[in-house]
């Protein structure tokens, strides 16, 4: 009984009738008067004063207006409630070429921040990552194209590169790019390449790759990619595909961990300020600056990466295992595609 009396005290119900009963010498006084205004019974305004029967919006305004009653919310009754939201300068997905412009705006606004940095957590290869090659590039905007943005031009289409222009390709590359400009610790799973790999698969089942020799390419685009992803993990540095790291190179700390099952989430920190980003239908994302949702997150993240296995240049043998685990995982996808080619 006593969180119901505690919750009814807190309500906006509560404090407006504690303001109107400042207009009334008597406590009768009020309910005859109040009776009358709304036109219901005496019973009817003891469960409204009670909060039994919620006031509704017409009869909170009449009586505001009727008894000069203040409506404002106190600073200290206003819900403090997150809101994760899509970023200001974010505009619905209208074609392809829209998420990544978006993408490089907030990419650019990251890197104003003085002392930027950024805390990944993921379930699948990051974009930045599977964005390195031009085959894979093209397959999973075609992925994203026919799923999440629902583009009408390619709903019949098959996968082809041909369908993703010269002008894409060198925004997104441009997004890419500026990813391995900021300082970053992210957290893997052995299951980064599952979505990707199921991705191919299907789409091989239900005929749509308008060339099955585009399969081979994206697999041993997929192995260069691990290959580079060892690379930088070994040498603590962040720094493009088809490069070598120089000593300007942003530091670079993963950690593998199986703890947890999350969406892509992406902690912005700073000198000034932390931002949050987190996927609603992957690839689009939400965002919030919010500070207890942030430090919530930071603190998620930080557990993880202390009950984590740092992958780094001291982490020999177990790095060896963990990148050999997704190089056997893209040879057992591809053993598997020549068996159904062999039988279909």
């Amino acid at each position: 009984m006593s969180s119901t009396s505690d919750a009814r005290s807190d309500s906006y119900q509560q404090i407006f009738f504690e303001r109107l009963t400042k207009r009334f010498a008597s406590r009768s006084e009020l309910v005859r008067e109040v009776a009358q205004v709304l036109h219901v019974g005496r019973d009817a305004v003891y469960r409204r004063m009670r909060g039994d029967t919620a006031l509704t919006a017409d009869e909170l305004m009449l009586l505001a207006q009727t008894y000069d009653v203040d409506t404002s919310i106190p600073r200290h009754n206003r819900p403090q409630v997150p809101i994760l939201r899509y970023p200001e300068s974010r505009e619905f997905i209208h074609d392809e070429y829209d998420h990544f412009i978006h993408l490089q705006k907030r990419l650019d606004e990251m890197k104003k921040l003085p002392g930027g940095s950024f805390d990944f957590a993921t379930p699948e290869l990051p974009m930045y990552y599977e964005f390195a090659t031009p085959m894979l590039r093209s397959f999973k905007v075609f992925m994203f194209g026919i799923t999440t943005w629902n583009l009408e031009k390619w709903k019949t289409e098959q996968f082809s590169p041909d369908l993703i222009s010269e002008r894409l390709h060198v925004i997104a590359q441009g997004v890419v790019r500026g990813h391995y400009t900021v300082p970053a610790r992210e957290l893997w799973s052995v299951g980064v390449l599952d979505v990707t790999l199921r991705q191919i698969s299907y789409l091989d089942q239900v005929g749509r790759f308008a060339d099955r020799a585009h399969i081979d390419q994206i697999y041993d685009e997929l192995l260069l990619i691990i290959d580079h992803l060892e690379q930088m993990v070994r040498v603590g540095k962040r720094y493009p595909f088809g490069q070598e790291p120089t000593e300007d190179s942003p530091e670079l700390r993963v950690y593998h961990n199986e703890l947890s099952n999350t969406s892509n989430i992406v902690l912005v920190k700073s000198d000034v300020r932390k931002f949050l980003f987190t996927t609603l239908v992957t690839p689009n994302y939400v965002a919030t600056s919010d500070p207890k949702l942030c430090a919530e997150v930071q603190d998620w993240f930080d557990n993880l990466v202390e009950h984590g296995s740092a992958l780094h240049s001291e982490a020999g043998k177990y790095a060896a295992q963990y990148f050999g685990h997704l190089r056997r995982q893209v040879g057992r996808h591809r053993e598997r595609m020549k068996v159904r080619q062999t039988l279909f």
